[in-house]
């Protein structure tokens, strides 16, 4: 019999929670420690349940997240090179990172000590990829940095520039989401450590996806608050034209006639509307651009830039109809919660950062494909897994 005490009571729920706190921690420095900590809270949860000191909780991400799976498995099968795709199938184990944080976090408080290390981690990150962007040194790799004028693109302890834009965009937001709630001087340092990371990764998709986190919370706020957010994307404007390395790459974004990615999008959905229903399989936009691309210049060609074109393309209007069905049953969950929340809900601010954070993600994914980089992806499905365990026991507590 299942006991009816609080899972983490139970010593394997404690270690879970301490496995996923940790790997909030250990993700902005360093992935394998992180995948080390998210494999803790895997073997504590299946000790949980062997011993039945644990008892899985459902998701309403469970079913979705099924066929979503089920949707890539099945365009290994229409695929044009369907050994290929079975080994590409690989990548799907980041999917695995949900409900293992899902059983793990079981409540606001593990995810305020997890939010707590992650910001915590991230801000000192924040601090060596803003000296990273004067001094142009990666300490970690000992290389120098790629230089853009006077400055150059910080990578943080990351191989890439656009993998650490893409995962302080995250923490940033959630950063930002949680300082405007509750104001507090650690919280203002880390939020400006946090913008400062994403201003120095110079990836232009954590730009925009930060910007329309900005916007999310300014419209959900009131007051001053949201005429200093407001305020605080004009000045954001204001020094970026003043600055020229920033105004540059602003620039850069604004050219859409001629900019790469619009090249890859356009690729995307040819590649798409030969194999619209299935897609052409994982893996395939690699060894389909050749035959399909648009003609022009490239940075890269590996994927097209743009999360949801790259569902097309793989699994076609099956997994991108899973893809979608995922978010829906999510938001319902978080708009659920915040409906039953109480005026003074101790925990009104992990229900905005639950809605703000995915959105500024997938605005920022639009222009890059954040879901499939494995360091950006397993802490965004521990941003999921972390929101809907405070979604749960807000809705456990009214009932």
């Amino acid at each position: 019999m299942v006991p009816s005490s609080t899972p983490t009571s139970s010593p394997a729920g404690k270690l879970a929670a301490w496995g996923a706190i940790l790997f909030a921690a250990a993700s902005p420095v360093s992935y394998a420690a992180a995948q080390w900590f998210a494999g803790l809270a895997l073997l504590a949860l299946l000790v949980g349940f062997a011993t039945r000191t644990l008892r899985y909780r459902p998701s309403p991400l469970d079913l979705p997240l099924l066929a979503f799976v089920a949707a890539e498995i099945l365009s290994i099968v229409f695929s044009v090179h369907p050994a290929r795709s079975l080994r590409c199938l690989r990548g799907d184990w980041i999917l695995l990172f949900y409900p293992v944080f899902a059983q793990s976090l079981r409540g606001a408080r593990d995810v305020r000590r997890a939010y707590a290390a992650l910001l915590a981690s991230s801000s000192l990150v924040g601090l060596y990829a803003i000296w990273q962007m004067f001094d142009g040194r990666d300490l970690l790799r000992d290389r120098a940095l790629e230089a853009i004028g006077p400055l150059f693109i910080a990578t943080g302890f990351f191989g890439h520039h656009l993998t650490y834009g893409g995962h302080v965009l995250i923490t940033s937001t959630l950063a930002l989401v949680l300082t405007v709630a509750r104001p507090r001087a650690s919280r203002l340092l880390a939020c400006a450590a946090q913008v400062g990371g994403v201003v120095a990764s110079f990836a232009r998709t954590a730009w925009v996806g930060l910007g329309a986190g900005v916007c999310a919370l300014s419209a959900s706020a009131r007051g001053r608050t949201r005429i200093a957010l407001a305020g605080s994307l004009v000045a954001a404007a204001v020094v970026a034209v003043a600055i020229p390395p920033l105004r540059e790459r602003l620039g850069d974004l604004l050219s859409f006639h001629d900019d790469p990615r619009i090249r890859l999008w356009q690729t995307a959905i040819r590649i798409w509307l030969d194999h619209p229903i299935f897609g052409a399989g994982l893996g395939s936009f690699k060894t389909q651009f050749p035959i399909y691309q648009v003609p022009g210049y490239y940075m890269a060609t590996g994927h097209p830039h743009n999360d949801l074109l790259n569902i097309l393309v793989h699994s076609g209007i099956i997994g991108l109809a899973a893809f979608v069905w995922i978010w829906v049953r999510y938001f319902r969950a978080i708009s659920a919660a915040r409906r039953s929340a109480r005026p003074e809900e101790p925990r009104g601010d992990l229900l905005a950062a639950a809605w703000i954070v995915p959105l500024a993600f997938f605005v920022g994914g639009l222009g890059q494909c954040f879901l499939t980089d494995e360091e950006v992806g397993t802490l965004f499905w521990f941003i999921a897994a972390a929101s809907i365990a405070v979604a749960r026991e807000t809705n456990d507590a009214k009932a």
